[in-house]
């Protein structure tokens, strides 16, 4: 649902204008004149219909959610009426694929939204490999995802990673460009031609055998920070796709903690944690680390 009050006007203004300047995508927009359940003050209307300053608008859009419902445990950290923050544990796909049909994310999800009533849609903000842990933010309906695209709202995402070896510096900063691996349709590297790729990496410990990493990016390449890491020379513990060995880890050592945004609707600035998961935090504590986040 769109609810919003129309601000000040200079000119005459249809609804479908109103929409247009609270940032509704033309896609969307379509959707609404085909679909759309509109109302002015509580009274039915039209995109058509002209609107005022003070206006009240209310726009329904059926929604049709087409992975089916499935009972899977998922940690929900924060909810309200436009998006959610899950805490994805390792192992679960965040989307049907053509292999595997069933027990996503987008399935729990589901289950979730019939379990309370919710007649929503499934936009994640971002993706989480199926073995990475950690925060992934879901918006209930496309514009608030549009919104997040179009507007400055200060989205940060951190993760904690362990990589193999004594990690030698504090502070890297990591500009090298992703691009697909020529032999494989999986398999990604740092090339000339590939898409420019940020990440900021922090040591936090370092032991002979790995050390913790702090990460955050600021792009969302695939597989991201599993190659800056192989790049430096340093593959995260459990990655044996980037160079990493499972040693210690059954998995790449690596885990969304923090998510940071400011909320489209009630610009309220948000922050989301999560602990490490129970394999990490062995990896942790074999060492006699004490980490804060």
């Amino acid at each position: 649902m769109i609810h919003f009050t129309v601000g000040t006007i200079t000119r005459p203004t249809s609804l479908g204008g109103a929409l247009k300047h609270f940032g509704v995508s033309s896609t969307l927009r379509r959707r609404i004149k085909h679909n759309g359940i509109c109302t002015i003050n509580g009274q039915a209307a039209s995109t058509r219909d002209f609107v005022q300053e003070g206006d009240e608008i209310c726009v329904t859009l059926p929604e049709k959610n087409p992975f089916p419902p499935e009972d899977i445990p998922i940690g929900i950290v924060y909810e309200d009426d436009y998006l959610m923050v899950i805490d994805k544990p390792a192992g679960i796909l965040m989307h049907p694929t053509s292999a595997v049909r069933d027990g996503t994310l987008a399935n729990a999800v589901a289950y979730h939204y019939e379990k309370t009533g919710q007649h929503c849609s499934y936009h994640p903000m971002h993706r989480l490999d199926k073995n990475t842990s950690g925060l992934c933010m879901v918006a209930k309906e496309p514009q608030i995802q549009y919104a997040f695209d179009k507007q400055d709202l200060g989205y940060k995402r951190l993760y904690l990673a362990i990589c193999e070896g004594r990690y030698p510096s504090r502070v890297t900063t990591v500009h090298a460009p992703i691009g697909r691996c020529p032999d494989s349709i999986i398999t990604r590297c740092v090339r000339l031609d590939g898409k420019p790729a940020w990440s900021d990496f922090t040591c936090l410990a370092a032991g002979r055998d790995y050390s913790l990493l702090q990460v955050v990016l600021h792009t969302g390449r695939t597989h991201q920070i599993r190659i800056h890491s192989s790049y430096l020379g340093y593959p995260l513990a459990g990655d044996d796709l980037y160079g990493g060995s499972r040693r210690f880890i059954g998995r790449q050592a690596l885990h969304a903690y923090c998510l940071q945004f400011t909320h489209p609707m009630s610009h309220r600035f948000i922050t989301v944690n999560s602990r490490l998961p129970e394999d990490m935090d062995a990896l942790v504590q074999r060492a006699g680390w004490n980490y804060i986040y």
